[in-house]
């Protein structure tokens, strides 16, 4: 079946350990397979989303602990994303033009690649996204409730390494989390970083936005091995 969603090209990014920001079909290289160079695989995935107070409170009472950030501390990360950015000869603020001097949101900039393009991925389910992951040899290392006082709401993170990287986390509560999963997301990005020159390892992130759980999704969001992919699903059986 041919895929509907490319991923983006590497082409001219530091020997292709990081991707441009065209859009596939967007860029010369693409046209051409022997200048397509195969794209870094993740070595960590972040799963992000938003909570409400009500699901907030269960994974509260669940045991899921609470990280507060500072303002401080998110600046600071907005400056290393726009740093490591510039390094690849990248806009850090391409997808996110002309907030670049708002202060109430100091994590504008970003390092990484958006695999689905700037608007990202509308409409979408990630049912069985976790289970993709493991079956590639990912586990969940760690997971907590993020905090931000200049940022809500609180968001679910929740970090995936290859097996024997880090210890599993043995008391997460899969069953609280399947059922916030059984929904349809009105935006999905999915980020692809460079690999980081401290740890020399990749990193991955999803981000999960706009819950509606009276929606229908079209899309189901794939791993694919690290080169990301998305179901179109059919309307006789979205729910399944």
């Amino acid at each position: 079946m041919e895929r509907e969603f490319f991923y983006a090209c590497t082409t001219g990014m530091q020997g292709g350990v990081a991707r441009c920001r065209k859009e596939s079909g967007k860029c010369d290289n693409h046209r051409n397979g022997a200048v397509w160079p195969h794209a870094p695989r993740p070595d960590v995935v972040l799963v992000k989303m938003n909570l409400n107070p009500r699901r907030d409170a269960e994974f509260a009472r669940a045991g899921v602990k609470q990280l507060t950030r500072s303002y401080e501390r998110s600046e600071q990360l907005g400056q290393e994303h726009a740093a490591r950015a510039e390094a690849l000869d990248r806009n850090p603020f391409v997808v996110r033009q002309g907030r670049e001097n708002d202060i109430t949101t100091p994590e504008t900039a970003d390092s990484g690649c958006p695999v689905f393009g700037k608007d990202g991925l509308h409409s979408v389910s990630i049912r069985g996204l976790i289970t993709e992951l493991q079956l590639e040899g990912f586990i969940l290392s760690s997971a907590h409730r993020l905090f931000r006082f200049h940022k809500p709401p609180i968001r679910l993170v929740m970090e995936f390494v290859r097996k024997g990287e880090k210890l599993e986390l043995t008391n997460f509560p899969w069953t609280l989390f399947n059922t916030h999963t059984e929904t349809c997301f009105g935006q999905v990005d999915v980020w692809a970083n460079d690999r980081n020159p401290k740890d020399g390892r990749v990193v991955h992130t999803v981000n999960c936005g706009q819950r509606d759980d009276s929606a229908r999704p079209r899309y189901r969001l794939k791993f694919a091995s690290g080169d990301w992919d998305a179901d179109v699903i059919p309307l006789t059986n979205a729910g399944s």
